[in-house]
């Protein structure tokens, strides 16, 4: 989203200018709500924004893919989603016109914060569960925009990363009971206490170390590349209908690979130091996963992406949270 300095805000906006320049289809404040050409953008938007979530969602539960139930709940979902960003389209434009005859004019500050924050209401037309996803989404953007203001370099970027992956994997590899809220990250490790349970072997895994870190490698590099494939292809499913070649340079495309290989590298990664601090014992139990999380997140450098940092961050404010909501009710 291109950003305006409040300057140039003031300078294009005057006392003047009404609320027309944001509904332009339609010059009426209340007829513009029930236009069916901003009812059908917010439809196809709304489509395209939640329809890799969901499809997501389905290649996480693979096996679910033939259950009739599982994938009539996933179209219901999508539906249901889109009904939210109808909702939340028509109360920031609806509010936007609301300010506008309560200040008199279009100011710089409010014209969508206040829009933004009221719409927000409309998360509860959605399901419990997809509240939660809605909220990690935007607090993703957030941050996001957070990162990106501060233009770190590919070195510092792949640092703060390893830190933060260290202090996630940590919480995760020693958290005292399964995860049960929903989180975006790609890798879960198993439980410290599970692996102590386990007929007393060294490596939690029942297979060698070598197929162990091999496997978990290609099983994620396979998921990175489906997943950066389908973020690619859904923007551009209009013009491959029309050019079919597109889709086979698409499947070829570097970044497809790279982000594979970022997420394939730092799984593999972590399992061969995981494995190592356990056969070796060098490090007591509960670092192992500080260790391996913070060596693991120089794969980083391979392809720098800034979604992945913002999923680890996100997800470790979620894990330390409810780890002392947790903590600090059952002391």
């Amino acid at each position: 989203m291109p950003a305006i300095s409040k300057e140039l805000f003031y300078e294009k906006v005057t006392d003047d200018t009404s609320c027309n320049v944001i509904h332009y289809w339609e010059k009426d404040c209340l007829k513009k709500n029930f236009s069916w050409y901003f009812i059908k953008n917010l439809i196809l938007g709304s489509g395209k924004f939640f329809l890799p979530v969901y499809i997501l969602k389905l290649a996480l539960n693979y096996k679910k893919a033939k259950d009739k139930k599982f994938l009539l709940s996933l179209i219901l979902s999508e539906a249901r989603s889109i009904i939210y960003g109808i909702a939340m389209g028509e109360m920031i434009v609806a509010t936007m016109c609301f300010n506008r005859a309560i200040l008199g004019r279009l100011h710089y500050y409010p014209i969508l914060f206040i829009p933004g924050a009221i719409s927000g209401l409309s998360v509860l037309i959605e399901s419990k569960e997809n509240q939660i996803l809605d909220a990690l989404i935007f607090f993703n953007s957030l941050v996001e925009t957070v990162l990106n203001k501060l233009q770190l370099s590919v070195k510092m970027e792949t640092f703060a990363f390893m830190l933060v992956s260290g202090a996630l994997m940590s919480i995760l590899e020693n958290r005292k009971k399964d995860i049960k809220f929903m989180y975006l990250w790609f890798y879960t490790p198993q439980r410290i206490q599970q692996a102590d349970d386990k007929q007393n072997r060294s490596c939690i895994h029942k297979e060698s170390c070598f197929e162990y870190v091999y496997k978990g490698f290609g099983k994620y590099f396979a998921l990175g590349y489906a997943v950066n494939i389908v973020r690619s292809v859904l923007p551009r499913m209009g013009r491959m209908v029309q050019k079919p070649s597109l889709l086979v340079r698409l499947l070829l495309n570097k970044s497809n690979f790279l982000f594979g290989l970022l997420i394939g590298s730092y799984t593999g990664l972590y399992k061969l130091i995981s494995c190592y601090l356990n056969k070796t014992s060098v490090v007591k139990k509960e670092f192992r996963g500080l260790i391996s999380g913070f060596l693991s997140g120089a794969a980083y450098a391979i392809y720098p992406s800034v979604q992945v940092f913002v999923i680890a961050i996100t997800t470790l404010l979620q894990s330390n949270c409810l780890r002392k909501i947790f903590l600090d009710t059952h002391v």
